[in-house]
């Protein structure tokens, strides 16, 4: 955890950053006190690109189950759902992380987001 000590609210609050998706973590980057707090911020903004690449892969799968004829069509489909299936599990393990303390980052996931926008100090 680089050293920063975390209290129990910001805990709370890092794992609800969570719950909502990209909403609550829109919303928890610019609500004031949390809008200041580095924990909170961290997983605000990794909570909004976990939602928009779980979004961005539900559609991208959807398309294909929906022109592909048949089988492929149908294969496509349990693809999709069971990588939902695994994708809620890691949502589940972010929020657990969250709410301990720990600053979990998805590996590539995270240098993209920081890249796109480099955390405030």
């Amino acid at each position: 955890m680089n050293g920063e000590t975390t209290t129990p609210q910001s805990r709370v609050v890092g794992a609800l950053a969570y719950l909502l998706f990209f909403v609550s973590g829109v919303v928890l980057l610019y609500l004031d006190p949390y809008d200041k707090d580095p924990y909170v911020r961290f997983h605000a903004r990794q909570s909004i690109g976990f939602s928009a690449g779980w979004f961005v892969i539900n559609v991208v799968l959807g398309v294909f189950v929906a022109i592909l004829p048949g089988g492929a069509g149908a294969l496509f489909g349990m693809a999709q759902s069971l990588l939902n299936l695994g994708l809620a599990v890691l949502w589940i393990f972010l929020m657990y992380k969250a709410y301990t303390g720990a600053k979990y980052r998805i590996p590539e996931l995270a240098d993209l987001i920081d890249s796109v926008a480099p955390p405030t100090p």
